[in-house]
C-alpha cells in the first residue's frame, strides 16, 4: 500500500501536459489505435471505454509525434513502456504507463515546444501571421489588396493577347486528338447580351467586359448555358429556350449546366427535364448535362436524349489559392475517386455519365486525367460554394456568417463581390470562392506541358 502511494505521488507531480489534439500525437496500443490523454517525460496516459484485457496490457505500445518542420510524423516504438496504473472514472478507464526512452524523451521535448509555440501565435496573432510563423506564408502581402474587382480584372487579364486562345487550343492539341473550345455563360448578363447580339460581336463584348481592351481571336465551338453553383442564376425557361435555338442555327454545340437541386425545386427540374427532352426530339439533337447534385444525374439519367457529365461540386479536389504554402507531400491532391476504375464504371451504369468536368487548380500538374472524356475549366477555380449566399447575408445583414436560406434573390452579385489580397488571386463571387490559375493564359504552352497528352479534349472559358 505504501509503495502504490508513493507511487501516485510520484506520477501526481509529474509535469504532465493533457487533451493534446489528436491530430498531432497518435497512439497505437498493440492493434488498437487510442488517444493519449497526458503526456510528460516520464510517460503517458491513455483511456478506454472499457478495462483492458490481461493480453491488451501487455500489449507493444508505439506512438506518432507530428512534427511542424516537417510536416511528416515520427513513430516511435516504446520498447520498455511499463504498466504503472489502472483507474476507473465515471464514464471510462485511465491507464498510466512510463517510459525511459531517450527518443520518446525528446519527442516530448519537441512536441511540447512546438505545441507552445502555436498556442502563443494563435491567441497573441492573426490567422496570416499563424501561417507565416508554421509555413512560411507572406502575411505582409494580405494588406495589399485592389479597390474594386475590375482593377482586379486588369491586372489578371493584362497577359492575354489575340493570339491567347488560339495558342492555348494548338498546345492543348499535342495528343493529337482535336481540342473542343468552350465558352461559359454563367449569369443573366450573358444571357441578355447573348440573345441580343451577333455571336462575333458578343464574344467581343464578353472579353472587353471583362477587361480586356484589345480581345482575342475567339471562335468557340461550344456553349455552356447556365450556372453550376447558384440556382438563383439559371435563365428561366423562356430564356434557356431563346438560348439553345439562337446556339443552334449559330452551329454551336450546347452544354447545359445544373446547379445542386433544392428539395422545393424537385417538381420543376422534372418539368424541365422533359420539355428539355421534347425539345432534343423536334431537333434532333443530343445535348449534355452537367449535374452537380446526384438528385439531378439520377432524374436526368432516365432521359436517353442528354449525355451527362460529372460536375465540379461531384468531381471534389482539394483545392485552394493557398495549397502552395502547404508543408509536406502533396502530390495526393493531384487524384480522386474519378481516377479509379471501378468508380468511373458505377457512374457510367448508374448515371450514364462518361464525361468529367475539371478545373485548373494546378494539382494535377504531373498527373494525368482518367481514361474517357474531360473538360477543363480555366482560370478559375471553385473552391467552396454555400447554399446559404455569404454574399446576400453581407449584403443584407452586415455580416457574411449570418447566412440564410434565399428565396427571392435581388442578384446582389450582379454589382458587388468579395476581394481578397491581391496576391492569393481569388474572389468571392455569387454564393461561392473561386481561386485563379493564370499561368495558363500568360503562358497558354504551359497548358500543353501541363496537361497535353493527359486525356484533355475541351477547354472551358469562363472569365467570370
Amino acid at each position: 500500500m505504501k509503495q502504490k502511494k508513493e507511487r501516485e505521488k510520484e506520477i501526481s507531480q509529474w509535469p504532465w501536459i493533457s487533451m493534446l489534439p489528436f491530430g498531432i500525437l497518435a497512439g497505437y496500443w498493440g492493434k488498437r489505435e487510442v488517444r493519449i490523454t497526458a503526456i510528460s517525460e516520464y510517460g503517458f496516459q491513455t483511456r478506454l471505454a472499457t478495462p483492458a484485457t490481461a493480453e491488451q496490457k501487455n500489449a507493444p505500445w508505439e506512438l506518432a509525434f507530428y512534427d511542424q518542420k516537417t510536416a511528416a510524423y515520427q513513430r516511435i516504438l516504446l520498447r520498455d513502456a511499463t504498466f504503472l496504473k489502472e483507474k476507473e472514472e465515471d464514464f471510462d478507464v485511465v491507464y498510466t504507463f512510463a517510459t525511459e526512452q531517450d527518443d520518446y524523451r525528446n519527442a516530448v521535448q519537441r512536441l511540447a515546444l512546438q505545441y507552445g509555440q502555436y498556442i502563443r501565435w494563435k491567441m497573441e496573432d492573426d490567422d496570416a501571421a499563424l501561417a507565416e510563423e508554421m509555413t512560411g506564408y507572406p502575411a505582409e502581402q494580405d494588406a495589399f489588396h485592389l479597390e474594386s474587382l475590375e482593377e482586379q480584372k486588369k491586372v489578371w487579364f493584362s497577359g492575354i493577347t489575340k493570339e491567347t486562345f488560339v495558342a492555348l487550343q494548338n498546345s492543348a492539341a499535342g495528343s493529337g486528338q482535336p481540342i473542343e473550345l468552350a465558352l461559359e455563360l454563367d449569369r443573366p448578363e450573358w444571357y441578355e447580351a447573348y440573345l441580343s447580339m451577333e455571336s462575333a460581336v458578343f464574344f467581343d463584348a464578353y472579353f472587353r467586359k471583362n477587361q480586356i481592351p484589345d480581345p482575342p481571336l475567339f471562335h468557340p465551338d461550344r456553349l455552356y448555358i447556365g450556372n453550376a453553383f447558384c440556382p438563383h442564376l439559371a435563365p428561366t425557361e423562356e430564356e434557356l429556350f431563346a438560348l439553345m435555338d439562337k446556339a443552334c442555327r449559330e452551329s454551336f454545340s450546347i452544354t447545359l449546366m445544373f446547379p445542386f437541386l433544392l428539395e422545393e425545386n424537385l417538381s420543376e427540374t422534372q418539368q424541365q427535364l422533359q420539355r428539355l427532352t421534347e425539345w432534343c426530339e423536334r431537333k434532333n439533337k443530343t445535348v449534355e448535362l452537367v449535374v452537380n447534385d446526384w438528385g439531378t444525374a439520377h432524374l436526368a439519367a432516365h432521359f436517353p436524349v442528354f449525355s451527362i457529365c460529372l460536375g465540379i461540386l461531384l468531381n471534389k479536389r482539394k483545392k485552394d489559392p493557398r495549397m502552395a504554402y502547404k508543408l509536406g507531400d502533396r502530390t495526393l491532391f493531384e487524384k480522386n475517386s474519378v481516377h479509379a476504375a471501378f468508380y468511373r464504371k458505377y457512374l457510367k451504369a448508374e448515371f450514364q455519365i462518361e464525361r468529367y468536368e475539371w478545373e485548373s487548380c494546378g494539382n494535377t500538374g504531373t498527373g494525368k486525367f482518367p481514361e474517357g472524356k474531360n473538360s477543363m475549366h480555366l482560370p478559375f477555380y471553385q473552391t467552396n460554394t454555400s447554399q446559404y449566399c455569404p454574399l446576400y447575408a453581407a449584403c443584407t445583414k452586415g455580416s457574411r456568417s449570418a447566412q440564410m436560406p434565399v428565396r427571392e434573390c435581388p442578384r446582389f452579385c450582379e454589382k458587388q463581390a468579395f476581394l481578397y489580397p491581391e496576391h492569393l488571386r481569388m474572389m468571392g463571387r455569387y454564393n461561392s470562392l473561386f481561386g485563379m490559375n493564370l499561368t495558363v493564359l500568360q503562358d497558354p504552352e504551359t497548358i500543353g506541358k501541363m496537361y497535353g497528352l493527359r486525356g484533355i479534349d475541351r477547354i472551358v472559358v469562363n472569365l467570370l
